[in-house]
C-alpha cells in the first residue's frame, strides 16, 4: 500500500491490488481541515481510478452539524460522479462521530449507488472490499 497523503489528522493510502483508497482518520478535524482531506480524497480518487473506498474513521471524532451538511451538499455529488461501487466505514471509537457518520450516509443513500458496510477493524473492512471487489465489477 502507498501512501498517498499525510497530515496531523489524515493519511491517505492506495492499494493498487483492490483499486482502494483508504483515508485514515487520525483526531479531530476542523472544517476547514474535514474539507481539505474530503476534496484531496476526491482528486485522488479519480486521479487513480479507484473502485472502492475505505474511511477508517477509529480516530475521527465528532463531525460538526455544519460540516455534515456540506458533505451531504458539496462532497457527496461529486463523489457519487466518480465510478466507485463500494465504501467500507471502520466505525469510530467517539459516539458523536458515530451518529454523525449515520446522518450523513442516511441522507446521501439515494446519491450514489454503492455497497456500503461498517467495520470495528481496518482488517475487515480491507478483506470485504478485497473479497468483493470482483463480484462487483462490471
Amino acid at each position: 500500500m502507498k501512501t498517498l497523503f499525510t497530515s496531523s489528522y489524515l493519511l491517505m493510502h492506495h492499494d493498487g491490488f483492490g483499486h482502494t483508497l483508504e483515508l485514515e482518520w487520525l483526531d479531530f478535524a476542523n472544517s476547514a481541515d474535514l474539507r481539505t482531506g474530503m476534496e484531496e480524497g476526491l482528486r485522488l480518487a479519480e486521479l487513480y481510478q479507484v473502485r472502492a473506498w475505505i474511511g477508517n474513521l477509529r480516530g475521527m471524532r465528532v463531525i460538526r452539524p455544519i460540516d455534515q451538511k456540506w458533505l451531504n451538499n458539496d462532497w457527496f455529488p461529486c463523489f457519487a460522479a466518480l465510478n466507485i461501487t463500494q465504501m467500507a466505514i471502520v466505525e469510530s471509537e467517539d459516539v458523536l462521530n458515530r451518529q454523525g457518520v449515520t446522518q450523513v450516509m442516511h441522507r446521501a443513500g439515494s446519491m450514489a449507488p454503492l455497497s456500503t458496510a461498517y467495520f470495528p477493524t481496518i482488517e475487515a473492512a480491507r478483506s470485504w472490499i478485497r473479497n468483493t471487489s470482483f463480484v462487483l465489477q462490471p
